[in-house]
């Protein structure tokens, strides 16, 4: 025997009703997915902008504490990691125009190093040079004890001084592609400085999204001024300081 005409009925109501759900919730669906991406974008801007406004914060500060402590600050960069940490050396601590050059400047020191006997080494004789070889040392205050880490989503574009290539220092390609970093490889490191006279090094730092690396904010550091600005735009650090004179005026 056959089902009932009224159990057909019933079976063919629920599924329809089944299939308009399905639409419905495809509709629904789609609906947030249209409302939700320009949010996500939003968000992502927001910790874009959040991590640029820390470092130029922080830029700021350290201006104003290297003229009242006598000291030289350095920012160290982490560009694989996606961190930095502040550093304090001596005022009279030596910054450099190239890598080549720091290289050359700590194998000398070794160098000077090994011409001194145990015994000088245990009186002291050689505590100059062992200052300079530790010319910088992590901050104390508690703000700056440990490592800062970029937002969730971000990671460096690529940090310029006048160290580095024209287009700066950025993180390696491993890290990129979120490979695991190699335990014996040194991370990428970039390095910029505020001097004991307040004066800074011109510094561009660029953040960007991980999902898109042509979305971001740049904080640039004003040579010898110190004026920090973030710009939601890409600086490029060639073109910054053009308006500056190739030679200083000529006084008769």
């Amino acid at each position: 025997m056959g089902p009932l005409p009224s159990t057909m009925h019933r079976n063919r109501s629920q599924a329809g009703l089944t299939l308009i759900e399905i639409v419905v919730v495809m509709a629904i669906m789609g609906l947030i997915a249209v409302v939700a991406v320009p949010s996500l974008r939003g968000l992502l801007d927001l910790q874009q902008r959040s991590g640029a406004k820390q470092l130029a914060s922080t830029y700021t500060w350290l201006i104003d504490e290297a003229a009242l402590r006598n000291a030289t600050f350095r920012l160290a960069f982490n560009l694989d990691e996606g961190t930095w940490k502040v550093e304090v050396g001596d005022a009279n601590s030596v910054v450099f125009g190239t890598p080549e050059e720091r290289e050359k400047y700590d194998e000398e020191l070794k160098a000077r190093l090994k011409r001194y006997t145990k015994r000088e080494l245990e009186e002291g004789a050689a505590d100059e040079v062992k200052g300079a070889m530790g010319r910088f040392e992590g901050l104390s205050d508690p703000a700056f004890t440990t490592e800062q880490r970029l937002p969730n989503g971000t990671h460096f574009g690529f940090v310029w001084t006048p160290e580095y290539p024209d287009d700066g220092v950025g993180p390696s390609k491993d890290a990129l592609d979120g490979k695991e970093p190699d335990p014996e490889a040194e991370p990428n490191m970039a390095y910029s400085y505020i001097f004991s006279d307040g004066s800074a090094e011109h510094t561009v730092i660029r953040i960007v999204s991980d999902e898109d690396p042509d979305e971001g904010y740049t904080v640039e550091v004003e040579p010898l001024s110190g004026r920090v600005h973030l710009d939601g735009d890409l600086v490029d650090p060639k073109q910054s300081m053009a308006w500056l004179p190739d030679e200083g005026p000529r006084l008769n």
